[in-house]
């Protein structure tokens, strides 16, 4: 915990450069974590713990999980991943792709000039680990993105820590730690975001889960928490929110888009969830993710 709050602060103290880029790496995976407000770095111990939280896939069996996410009209999010448990701590693996349609080029009149394609990509090699003292785990990220015939490639890190006590899990997380994406002659930040997270876990399945988000490079914090209640056996409502997508100092509507909502259907070998999470002013989004542990 003290080593992510140093980077965290080596961070915030370097100055500002551009804009963030490969945005899709801040969008979350695993629709039962984003049905509970995007809170999944104390909680996931599955083979999504990849993307939010690599201490968790110490306690994640041999997993093989993938998302389709509709993020708006032709653009999606696709995202897949494997656990591997072994002897020395559990190997995981995972890729990430945006796909858009063609986009309409404008000139500086606004007359149009013909399409171009833009598109993101991520793989993503993690490794997990219990001991007595603390969960600990880390993932190294291999990213690309083009737009046009302009392309850029990088790599990042996550760190992750993770310690239960009794029902309640506690966990941090540093995500997208880089040098950032060179377009040219501009150099955008990747989107690293410093998460701590706390989980509770009932009698009977049922859980609550909290985090608070920082944005050291871009500015700026956000809250996620939720739920969620096995109704009856292995089907699961769940609920949360965010503040990610809520939009402050508006009406009661506008507030109301952090909400997200989700479903899920968990069996000893399968699991089947969706979450509807808002995307601002892109209204709500669906997201579906199928896994299979063996």
């Amino acid at each position: 915990m003290k080593i992510l709050s140093l980077i965290a602060l080596l961070i915030s103290a370097a100055p500002l450069r551009a804009a963030e880029t490969a945005a899709f790496l801040n969008l979350g995976v695993g629709a039962r974590y984003l049905a509970m407000g995007g809170a999944g770095t104390a909680l996931s111990d599955d083979a999504n713990a990849l993307y939010w939280n690599a201490a968790g896939l110490g306690d994640a069996k041999r997993e093989f999980t993938v998302s389709d996410m509709e993020l708006q009209t032709d653009t999606r999010l696709d995202y897949a991943g494997y656990a591997q448990p072994t002897k020395l701590g559990t190997f995981a693996v995972g890729g990430a792709y945006l796909s858009q349609s063609t986009i309409e080029g404008r000139d500086a009149n606004g007359h149009a000039i013909g399409g171009f394609n833009a598109a993101d990509a991520g793989v993503a090699v993690g490794y997990g680990r219990k001991t007595d003292l603390v969960d600990a785990g880390g993932t190294l990220k291999f990213i690309q993105s083009h737009i046009g015939s302009a392309q850029a490639t990088t790599f990042a890190i996550d760190l992750g820590a993770r310690k239960r006590i009794g029902s309640v899990v506690l966990g941090a997380a540093l995500r997208n730690l880089g040098p950032g994406m060179k377009f040219e002659t501009e150099r955008n930040d990747l989107p690293t975001r410093l998460a701590f997270g706390a989980a509770y876990k009932f009698e009977g399945g049922h859980a609550l889960t909290a985090e608070l988000t920082d944005a050291p490079r871009a500015g700026g914090t956000d809250v996620g928490f939720g739920g969620e209640f096995q109704g009856i056996k292995n089907v699961f409502l769940r609920a949360g929110y965010t503040t990610q997508t809520a939009i402050s100092g508006g009406s009661s509507f506008d507030a109301a888009r952090g909400l997200t909502l989700g479903v899920g259907f968990r069996a000893e070998r399968w699991t089947i969830d969706y979450a509807a999470v808002p995307m601002g002013e892109l209204g709500s989004t669906h997201r579906f993710t199928v896994g299979a542990r063996w």
